[in-house]
């Protein structure tokens, strides 16, 4: 089965600034291809006949030139095909109506890179210390420190994402435990068919989410704890006061910019309060079911 893991990297600043324009890269093929396809659409849409489509490939080799893209050649190639191949499978869940049309990256301090095997290894130490090595021989930025809560397995790639000037690498590994051991959806339904409405009431339990209360189970009300609230109101007086100071800095300054840094990390924090809360309703609950039974 696929578990998913998110864990906390450390980058240097020389690394720091390496990945970033890696990431500037990806978007760039990204924004890229959404062009390419918007200007192909229109042209077939003005001049040619009807039933007539533009070309949707994962092709990236016509946008690097040493004229007008000389940055594309200090990136590693196998980056800028995953962002192509990326943005085609995105395509083609659009055309399946699985998602909505890949649309254009707008600049901002947030960024990710998808590496694929060829890029990034892990290294098991003499230490007995698990390291991340990032690239390829040629151009690669070294061992990656991350902090690692959990076991897993080596996976087939990784996204290594930056917000809020943090670094994180996700990714999905297979923990060896077969799926099909779980019952289906079916086979849910069909034993639930069965069940009488007593037994339904007292097995199942309704969750509503709300904004000033964060959930209600059933007849009873979970609110944020007083320490919760302080510590939420504090981040949203932070934040107004962040904010008029924001609207009076220069546009394009380094001090608007750590600016923003501090309103997104309230913000983060106000979301990390009400995810924590929500995930402790959800424990709480589940015991108290496991005690019944």
């Amino acid at each position: 089965m696929l578990l998913g893991i998110k864990l906390k990297a450390n980058p240097t600043n020389e690394q720091k600034q390496v990945l970033s324009q890696w990431m500037g890269c990806a978007k760039f093929i990204w924004n890229a291809k959404c062009g390419e396809e918007k200007y192909y659409s229109v042209f077939a849409r003005k001049y040619y006949s009807i039933g007539t489509y533009a070309p949707v490939d994962q092709k990236a080799a016509q946008f690097k030139s040493k004229e007008l893209s000389p940055w594309l050649y200090n990136c590693p190639s196998q980056i800028i095909r995953n962002s192509a191949v990326n943005w085609y499978q995105t395509y083609q869940k659009f055309m399946k109506g699985e998602c909505g049309k890949p649309k254009f990256k707008s600049k901002s301090d947030r960024g990710s890179v998808h590496l694929t095997k060829e890029v990034f290894k892990f290294v098991q130490c003499d230490d007995g210390v698990t390291r991340l090595f990032i690239g390829t021989k040629t151009n690669n930025i070294g061992y990656l420190s991350f902090k690692s809560h959990r076991k897993f397995t080596e996976p087939k790639s990784i996204y290594i994402k930056k917000e809020r000037g943090l670094y994180s690498i996700s990714f999905c590994y297979d923990d060896s435990f077969d799926e099909k051991q779980l019952l289906g959806d079916e086979e849910h339904l069909s034993y639930l068919k069965g069940a009488i409405k007593e037994f339904l009431q007292e097995k199942t339990v309704g969750l509503d989410r709300g904004v000033a209360v964060p959930v209600h189970a059933g007849y009873k009300a979970f609110d944020f704890t007083k320490e919760q609230k302080l510590s939420s109101s504090k981040s949203q007086r932070y934040i107004k006061c962040l904010q008029r100071r924001l609207s009076k800095q220069a546009k394009g300054s380094n001090r608007r910019n750590k600016t923003k840094i501090r309103i997104s990390k309230h913000y983060a924090k106000c979301t990390n309060i009400r995810k924590g809360k929500i995930k402790t309703v959800s424990l709480f609950l589940i015991k108290q079911h496991k005690k019944q039974d």
